[in-house]
């Protein structure tokens, strides 16, 4: 069983093309919740679109272990966790033990840390995460005021092969023109760059550091 869509999401402008693609019927959105036997389509590059009112989804649930969330531009990104275990201690009392110790991947390397932002290293001494944990990063708009929601998935070493790619590098999604409404600098934190048609038409036009 496949995901949805396969890649990665880089940017601001990724995400909406993922979006644009999902309201056009070329990507199928999600309308339940994922049975168990669906979740085994989560893995590095799975990506997943929803709309909260056609699903009935109010919050995404995976069955995975994640740390706390950190804003990454316009996305929030999750780092997976090790699950943690109760053993009992020499006294014969119960107490967790991390199944995972802290994984180290990527964080000598620019590109790497760029990914992870703040979840390079977990602030609890009680998060450990993950050896080539996935890396969860969502993105969010409100349309007519119905939150439509991209879930995607990601590992470090996946992402810096080139094995995954992104939407701007399709031609097949690059080339889709994205909905105004999509474009509103009201959904972003940072808005990115967006100029207006002959016909009064938003386009997007690059992310605002580029």
């Amino acid at each position: 069983m496949d995901p949805p869509w396969s890649g990665w999401i880089q940017t601001t402008g990724d995400a909406l093309l993922i979006l644009e693609a999902a309201r056009q019927g070329l990507i199928p959105r999600v309308t339940r919740r994922l049975v168990d036997s669906e979740r085994k389509m989560i893995d590095s590059g799975s990506v997943f679109v929803f709309d909260e009112e056609e699903s009935g989804i109010r919050r995404w649930t995976d069955g995975y272990n994640w740390s706390p969330s950190r804003i990454l531009g316009n996305f929030m990104l999750y780092r997976e966790v090790g699950s943690r275990r109760r053993r009992k201690n020499a006294q014969g009392a119960a107490q967790e033990q991390d199944e995972m110790d802290d994984s180290s991947v990527g964080e000598d390397n620019p590109a790497a840390r760029a990914l992870l932002g703040s979840l390079l290293t977990s602030t609890s001494t009680s998060l450990q995460f993950k050896p080539n944990g996935l890396i969860k990063k969502s993105f969010s708009v409100t349309i007519n005021g119905v939150p439509q929601h991209l879930i995607s998935y990601y590992r470090i070493p996946d992402v810096l092969s080139g094995r995954l790619r992104t939407p701007s590098s399709l031609p097949e999604l690059v080339s889709l023109s994205i909905s105004d409404e999509y474009l509103d600098k009201v959904h972003f934190r940072i808005p990115p760059k967006i100029e207006l048609d002959v016909n009064g038409h938003r386009m997007y036009r690059g992310e605002a550091d580029d």
